[in-house]
């Protein structure tokens, strides 16, 4: 079992320094072979939880489509353009809308394995009486939250330049720039009447306002760290309630103490 856990993130990523990372994080694990009392076992298991979130996040995620083909992480066009993307589909002229977001999408897929070094970092240096207060937790996604706090600006900080770097590389800004100019040409008279505008009001929008390179980079970075974190508290809680996702003996003995 240990071995098949591997081989999805092999054949996935070539990011320089990640498996070696990973790697020499197993070796770590694989090579305490006695455990002499609880709160060691206690923090072996917690780190194993959290490596196998970690893994199973960055091999879903950072893909081809691992944004884009999941629903539960897709990135979507920003709260205040949304009157621009169904108008735009409304007069058959969505695929300027799909564009936008295909580039914010891949832009996210680039960025989620650089993630990885942070993260075991932080996995690393978690303390015993932690890992004990982690795994004793009512809360389903305690762990999850932990690596908010413990890691998220320095995740932020990581990716949000990779992030930058990849919509100017892929012209996010020019899909963004398109898409606003088909709608003000062509479909900005369905939201900017009176009636209209009425309406929007009445469900809490209002007309779509201008977006900056810079804002478009930060909801990009915001929104992949939400998707990374949607994917590890998946897995978390699967650990914590299917005794069948508890792939080894050490997490299986302490986290079915916890019942």
């Amino acid at each position: 079992m240990k071995k098949l856990l591997f081989l999805p993130i092999i054949a996935l990523i070539a990011q320089a320094g990640f498996m070696d990372t990973l790697n020499n994080l197993a070796k770590d694990y694989t090579s305490n072979k006695s455990i002499t009392n609880s709160a060691n076992e206690e923090q072996s298991a917690i780190k194993q939880a959290l490596k196998i979130g970690v893994k199973k996040a960055v091999t879903t995620l950072g893909k081809k489509d691992g944004f884009l083909k999941n629903p539960l992480v897709k990135i979507g066009v920003p709260k205040n353009l949304q009157i621009v993307a169904k108008t735009l589909r409304k007069v058959g002229m969505g695929k300027y809308v799909d564009e936008f977001e295909l580039s914010m999408n891949r832009a996210a897929e680039e960025a989620v394995p650089e993630t990885a070094s942070i993260l075991v970092d932080t996995i690393k240096n978690l303390k015993v009486q932690e890992a004990k207060r982690l795994i004793t937790s009512s809360d389903n996604y305690a762990i999850t939250n932990y690596f908010k706090t413990h890691a998220g600006k320095k995740l932020a900080q990581k990716i949000a330049p990779i992030i930058k770097k990849h919509m100017e590389n892929e012209n996010v800004t020019k899909y963004y720039v398109t898409m606003m100019e088909y709608y003000n040409k062509y479909a900005s008279n369905f939201t900017n009447n009176a009636y209209a505008k009425t309406a929007l009001g009445a469900l809490g929008m209002s007309a779509p306002g201008e977006v900056k390179e810079k804002d478009l980079s930060s909801y990009v970075t915001n929104r992949t760290l939400e998707g990374l974190y949607t994917m590890i508290a998946q897995q978390e809680k699967n650990i914590r309630t299917n005794p069948l996702a508890r792939s080894t003996k050490l997490l299986q003995k302490v986290f079915g103490d916890q019942k």
